[in-house]
């Protein structure tokens, strides 16, 4: 019996903790044997001395430290095309440079050596800021006592009597080693027998030359890592069972998703024999939405965004960055204080507390670093690390939704895969794409082809594993199937799903009946010029807009035009009746939007567009001050009546020049166009004649024009209404449909449904 004890075993190590589950599933009883993730293996069998592993989230904080400091200092055009200066700016690059140092230290690759590889230079100046960062970055590694894989080169030891316990490594490897892996296992194969087990495919082939053996596609291989000797050679399954099916939208592919669960779920096929996969982990929520009987289970966890702490959290940063607040505490003590009174008031303390703990221990190792902080750029931190943790589904079904990392080893007798499009397979991260095929290959690093054919490793032992497999994906004008498909021979026998498989009952489709919406105008209905512009063009949009009171949906975008708006306000308001400095308001603007926390990379880059634009408003400016023009107000509110009816608004600008009063009104539209006489029958516009009238409400009685500011386009800066008259007179007559009852009908002009948001509920066919 102290022999058995005694006696050592294999240690097995296998690509994911699923793996495992299923290995130690198929031992059956008895002592199980000691199995590792990958992950595990690399990160147990190595040691830094006095150093400790610095966590994912403590990484961030001395990059955005780094980069911030790099921004403040730098100011030209590279350091800002790499870092947009936000706090979330820096976020979204601290992201993007991790993956792309971690791939050149796992392949042992120094940054020194890219620019000897870049013959046309195209990435010299980013690469000597990256190398400054790099530099920085270790520096703070050694000052806090950390080590992490970007220093793990040389420093690290194995740790031998870490395996005194085990007679060999039986190491299975799904997808690639890369040469950091590759030194570990070398150093390890040293004191004991190492063997690689290979699935060899078209996709991964190439890839084994380190260990010299003939590889041959299709084979399942066993091979000491020492000597390369092939110990064993086992021919994989050639026959793949796989049907396709082609769907109009994402969520049609959803029917044959539960199609098939009826069917597993009836079947004597223990139910983790089965499972689907997803790509694109969103694909999850139409899952969630129509799974009514809970038959699923994620194995990805629950995200924790639809949690009433993490929404509390999101309106108090919300808020925060709306109204910038400079606490005398110390960030961090003020964000430990927030956070737990919070999570006593949401109700989730036991919820979120282990992981609340675990961030808020980690920020304290590195406390100094946070004093620079704002209480919203701590707490937007705190947020999105957070926000990496997952809640056990712990309530769910017994079929499996994964991914296809989470399926890599596992055998199956039948899963369905979704989304099966060349926009998700496969799919790559931003990092992935930063220096070119040359230069990869220079380095020896894998190219963009080489990851994508990973990926496609993945899927392709996933078939081989699993005895039957349905294959769905949208098949639309922009988008199509994985060319995959077409590289295994399977795309002739492509079928209609949407003709298979329905969500909805099939035979159910309702005669088309065609609405009517008649009614009158509320008498306490306020109008605009917006408002009556909506009716002109749409009947129906009016309807359901002012009548029915329907929301559109906001933009996540900020909307350019609204930000010039509100800078040419803010700039100009100072010099009411006065001639304003108009060199002093261009230089604040610019300022200003450089200055914008709140903007994202695209939007800032939008922003900057646009003020190059203004170079002929601010000279029409200029020469309109020279002559003496000054401000009476700027975003003027007016309410007037119009032909007995209610109007309200708001005038941009008003100013005094030449003798008579100038209302003008901003416009950054790419095709914006004033009417002329002969168009004046079909106008939807009579924005300047309500600003008339309500300009007289003003007490403006003198001469009053009206001038649209065209800002985006060079040619046609300040453009007057020329038909201001006549429009007058002709909004009178407009108004009289508004005294007897309307047929609140759709346009017949189709070009004006676009871009609306109620054309869906119209049904309209554009």
């Amino acid at each position: 019996m102290v022999g058995f004890f005694t006696q050592k075993t294999p240690l097995y190590v296998f690509a994911t903790r699923r793996r495992i589950n299923g290995f130690y599933r198929e031992c059956g009883e008895g002592f199980l044997p000691v199995a590792l993730s990958a992950s595990e293996f690399f990160r147990n069998v190595v040691s830094v001395s006095g150093k400790q592993i610095i966590p994912k989230n403590i990484r961030k904080v001395f990059l955005l430290e780094i980069i911030a400091k790099m921004a403040e200092a730098r100011d030209d055009f590279e350091y800002r095309l790499v870092f947009e200066k936000s706090f979330l700016g820096y976020l979204e690059s601290s992201s993007f440079l991790f993956e792309f140092f971690d791939e050149l230290t796992a392949f042992d690759i120094n940054l020194k050596e890219i620019p000897l590889k870049d013959t046309y230079g195209d990435y010299e100046e980013y690469l000597n800021i990256l190398l400054t960062i790099y530099k920085q970055y270790t520096q703070k590694l050694q000052e806090y006592g950390f080590f992490d894989i970007l220093g793990r080169g040389g420093e690290y030891e194995i740790l031998e009597g870490f395996f005194d316990g085990f007679s060999c490594v039986e190491f299975y490897l799904d997808g690639f080693l890369n040469a950091q892996e590759k030194k570990i296992l070398d150093k390890v194969s040293e004191s004991l027998d190492v063997f690689l087990h290979i699935e060899c495919d078209r996709y991964n082939q190439g890839h084994f030359g380190f260990l010299k053996a003939p590889l041959q596609e299709g084979f399942c291989y066993k091979i000491n890592l020492k000597t390369s000797e092939i110990l064993e050679q086992i021919p994989i399954k050639k026959d793949l069972n796989i049907e396709v099916f082609s769907f109009a939208s994402r969520l049609s592919q959803a029917s044959l998703v539960f199609e098939r669960i009826d069917q597993w779920l009836t079947s004597p096929t223990p139910p983790e024999r089965f499972a689907i996969i997803t790509p694109s982990e969103d694909f999850s929520e139409y899952l969630k939405l129509l799974d009514r009987y809970g038959n699923l289970n994620f194995a990805m966890g629950e995200g924790i965004e639809n949690c009433a702490y993490f929404a509390l959290l999101q309106e108090r940063l919300k808020a925060l960055k709306q109204a910038p607040i400079h606490k005398e505490e110390n960030p961090l003590q003020w964000l430990t204080h927030y956070t737990q009174e919070l999570l006593e008031t949401s109700g989730e303390k036991d919820l979120f507390w282990d992981f609340h703990s675990k961030i808020l221990l980690d920020y304290e190792r590195i406390a100094p670093s946070f004093s620079e902080f704002l209480p919203a750029e701590i707490l937007e931190l705190y947020i999105l690390d957070l926000r990496a943790f997952r809640i056990d589904n712990v309530s769910g079904g017994k079929i499996k939704v994964m991914g296809v990392l989470e399926s890599r080893g596992l055998c199956f007798e039948e899963v369905v895969v979704v989304d099966f499009n060349d926009k998700f397979v496969p799919n790559l991260n931003d990092s992935d794409m930063f220096l070119n095929t040359r230069i990869r290959k220079a380095l020896q690093i894998p190219t963009l082809k080489d990851k994508q054919d990973l990926q496609k490793h993945y899927y392709l032992q996933l078939f081989e594993n699993t005895q039957k497999i349905s294959i769905a994906y949208v098949n639309s004008e922009d988008t199509s199937y994985c060319k995959m498909l077409d590289e295994l021979g399977i795309a002739e026998g492509i079928k209609n799903g949407d003709g298979c498989y329905r969500i909805f009952p099939f035979n159910q489709e309702k005669p088309y009946q065609k609405d009517q919406f008649l009614g009158t105008i509320p008498k306490d209905f306020e109008f605009s010029a917006s408002k009556l512009s909506d009716f002109l063009s749409c009947k129906r949009k009016f309807y359901l807009k002012f009548i029915q009171k329907l929301k559109e949906p906001k933009s996540p975008d900020a909307n350019i035009g609204t930000l010039l708006h509100t800078l040419l306000c803010d700039g100009y308001k100072k010099y009411i009746n006065q001639t304003p400095d108009v060199e002093s308001i261009k230089q604040e603007i610019l300022q200003k939007s450089e200055q914008n926390q709140t903007l994202k990379a695209t939007e800032r880059l939008n922003l900057q567009l646009a003020l190059k634009d203004l170079e002929r408003f601010w000279r029409i400016e200029k020469n309109r001050a020279d002559e003496g023009m000054k401000v009476l107000g700027c975003e003027v509110s007016f309410i007037t009546q119009i032909g007995g009816f209610t109007f309200k608004g708001k005038i941009d600008r008003i100013d005094a020049h030449n003798g008579h009063i100038a209302l003008l009104d901003y416009k950054y539209k790419s095709s914006f166009k004033v009417d002329t006489e002969a168009q004046l029958a079909d106008s939807c516009d009579f924005q300047m004649p309500v600003y008339f009238y309500g300009a007289k409400a003003l007490g403006y009685s003198q001469d009053v024009r009206a001038y649209f500011y065209d800002l985006k386009n060079e040619k046609h800066q300040l453009r007057e209404e020329e038909t201001l008259e006549q429009k007058t007179e002709l909004l009178q007559e407009k108004l009289k449909i508004f005294n007897s009852e309307i047929d609140f009908v759709m346009t017949e002009d189709k070009k004006t449904c676009g871009y609306c948001p109620f054309k869906d509920i119209c049904g309209v066919e554009i």
